[in-house]
């Protein structure tokens, strides 16, 4: 009875882009697997001008047809949510997937946050790639150029607190629709993490929990989630190797760093139905390796 109500924690799902096909073929090769949700894109598969109202009920019904649930909507995004560059597009792209979510069955919308910066940083520096005033020396080299003046460059202070304030409007947003928002982050600085959590008091707001980047960034996957487990409210299922320069990349299930046995025993303690869904985000093979993931999994679930 233990270990079936163990089990019952774990719902899995497959993000629909992995399988490089239409989505609705994309949902019928999903169904094949033993999951019970599918991840969508909030860019290619359910943006404001490819789908209407009718359209949105209609994919809920035909994801239901085959006896599977939306596990919530990707944003897609090339910068983080609080990049000056292109941000009114991106929030547009996010605020479209908080107004859908609920009309598909589901309520976690993800969005890149990338590093979150350090609210004790309070200097200013150059941009990238500027030399700052200690290294031009105009005496030695008349052609130098002093570099631009720092008030054009927050400090990392100043671009923690934008990041608050955007996830401030975006969590009201999410709460008046009945939509959770699920921070995607480049590592896992815990106190950081829930330092930003903590100035979010408009809607709720938690962090997605990815053992890839804790491998990437040479942190332990079981020990970040000992510590954020509270915080957690989505799980992707990727591996990763890091490599000699300190980076890493993702590989396929099993060919990378993460000891799933332990992770998996470690996921099934967290009392709750968060989903964890099994993405390939690169390779010449996604779907296949997407495949092989599930069944390698499978078999390890506690």
């Amino acid at each position: 009875m233990a270990a079936a109500m163990a089990s019952a924690t774990f719902r899995l799902a497959l993000a629909t882009e992995d399988f490089g096909q239409p989505l609705r073929q994309a949902i019928r090769h999903a169904a094949q697997y033993p999951v019970q949700g599918l991840r969508l894109n909030a860019r290619t598969e359910i943006s404001a001008s490819d789908l209407s109202e009718s359209g949105l009920r209609q994919l809920r019904h035909f994801v239901e047809e085959h006896q599977l649930k939306v596990a919530g909507v990707y944003c897609p995004s090339r910068h983080p949510i609080s990049e000056s560059q292109d941000l009114d597009r991106r929030l547009l792209m996010v605020r479209t997937a908080i107004e859908r979510v609920r009309k598909l069955g589901a309520t976690d919308v993800l969005i890149r946050a990338g590093r979150i910066p350090d609210p004790a940083a309070t200097e200013r520096r150059a941009g990238a790639g500027q030399p700052s005033n200690q290294e031009v020396d105009s005496l030695r080299n008349p052609f130098s150029f002093a570099p631009a003046p720092l008030l054009n460059y927050p400090s990392e202070a100043e671009q923690f607190e934008l990041l608050a304030q955007v996830l401030s409007d975006l969590a009201a947003i999410a709460n008046h629709h009945g939509a959770n928002l699920q921070l995607i982050v480049s590592d896992y600085q815990i106190t950081r993490i829930t330092s930003l959590l903590s100035r979010v008091g408009t809607g709720p707001l938690q962090v997605v929990f990815d053992p890839a980047v804790c491998v990437m960034s040479g942190q332990s996957p079981t020990d970040v989630f000992r510590s954020l487990y509270q915080s957690v409210g989505y799980v992707r299922l990727r591996d990763a190797q890091r490599d000699v320069d300190g980076g890493g990349v993702e590989v396929p299930c099993g060919a990378g760093a993460v000891d799933w046995q332990e992770l998996l025993a470690v996921l099934s303690e967290a009392v709750q139905p968060a989903w964890m869904c099994i993405e390939r985000t690169g390779g010449d093979q996604r779907a296949a390796d997407a495949g092989a993931a599930v069944r390698r999994l499978q078999s390890l679930l506690p």
